[in-house]
């Protein structure tokens, strides 16, 4: 993981939390119809995470955290340090806006909406998802990928770090827990985890047509009609539009990344890195609380909801506000994984040696 492959992922990261910002800005009344075009591209968006995501954790298991401990901490610091203050931020933002404007909230609400200390509840523990059960924590729509990610830790977590009858009884519950409309978009997220295992066997000048490949296959897939080549199976234990082109284009997704590993990126100035690393930095944020933001300032922003100086300003006041959000937000992580390692070594019965007496002080 090279300094310039990072920013290209950084890049890469950013870019598929704006396009599902834009998709849902598209698709409602908000926008009026702009950026149409984009609403369809939320979906792939998310498989884009789930690809990012699976090669990002098979590399710091390899290079990080080595022990369980270290990476059940790490990915719970993780989720958590984002989910908690979204759920109070989503709650807030709902309960406001939905009592300015109720008809604008009655279109949009989510399906938890009439019952939801159930959808926090659920999605708190990321069972929002499993088997049959459809519910959001309110009106945060983007959450439902949550639910799949956080299992996907759970079972490469013990398929990494368990042995024996440990590890088929912990897959066995993780399975039963989330159930088959998460596990079956599981082999996408692996996808990411083998691009990081085979990113070496490739033949390193292979690595820019490779990428370059994998863009023009994807366009072309799209040109000829993308989702719509495949049949849509309507089983209720299936993630909602899902087909067979969630697959392909998990497929793409990991050969650009390994043709990124072995290309010879050229590295941008360094304000240009900087911009790029701090966006990178606001991504989950962004990602779990735009939708909120959107609606909310759809609700009480001035102006009439079709003018275009209110789009405009719903535009630029959910997505900076999201921003600044995540930042702030993004700060406590490391302060929630030391939470996190002294409870956990409390309730064990360990004690964590003082500063002075670690290797290296």
């Amino acid at each position: 993981m090279t300094k310039t492959l990072s920013l290209y992922l950084d890049g890469l990261r950013f870019g598929a939390a704006f396009t599902v910002f834009l998709s849902h800005y598209a698709a409602g009344r908000i926008s009026g119809g702009l950026f149409w075009q984009v609403s369809a591209y939320g979906r792939i968006a998310v498989l884009v995470f789930f690809v990012l995501s699976g090669f990002i954790i098979a590399w710091v298991i390899e290079t990080r955290e080595c022990s369980l401990e270290d990476y059940a901490l790490s990915r719970a610091a993780r989720l958590y340090s984002v989910i908690i203050p979204a759920f109070f931020i989503t709650a807030a933002l709902d309960y406001f806006g939905r009592a300015i404007d109720p008809k604008l909230y009655g279109l949009v609400w989510s399906r938890s909406g009439e019952h939801p200390i159930l959808g926090f509840a659920l999605s708190a523990v990321f069972l929002g998802q499993s088997w049959a059960l459809d519910v959001l924590p309110g009106l945060n729509v983007p959450f439902w990928s949550l639910n799949y990610e956080a299992w996907y830790y759970i079972l490469f977590g013990a398929i990494m770090f368990l042995q024996g009858r440990n590890r088929i009884a912990a897959l066995g519950v993780a399975a039963l827990l989330a159930g088959p409309k998460i596990l079956v978009l599981l082999p996408v997220w692996l996808m990411g985890v083998a691009a990081w295992r085979w990113r070496a066997a490739l033949p390193r000048h292979f690595g820019g047509p490779l990428a370059v490949g994998s863009l023009t296959a994807f366009i072309v897939l799209e040109v000829l009609g993308g989702r719509r080549l495949f049949p849509n199976p309507s089983f209720g234990w299936l993630p909602p539009d899902y087909t067979g082109y969630d697959f392909v284009v998990g497929m793409l997704v990991a050969l650009l990344i390994v043709g990124l590993v072995n290309a010879p990126l050229p590295m941008p100035g360094p304000r240009f890195e900087q911009a790029v690393r701090w966006l990178a930095g606001a991504s989950f944020g962004l990602y779990l609380l735009h939708f909120p933001l959107l609606n909310f300032f759809a609700a009480t922003l001035p102006g009439a909801v079709d003018g275009a100086s209110h789009r405009i300003l719903v535009f630029v006041g959910a997505l900076g506000t999201a921003l600044l959000l995540a930042r702030l937000i993004e700060e406590q992580k490391e302060p929630l994984k030391r939470g996190l390692r002294s409870m956990l070594h409390a309730a064990l019965g360990k004690r964590s040696r003082p500063a002075l007496e670690r290797p290296g002080l």
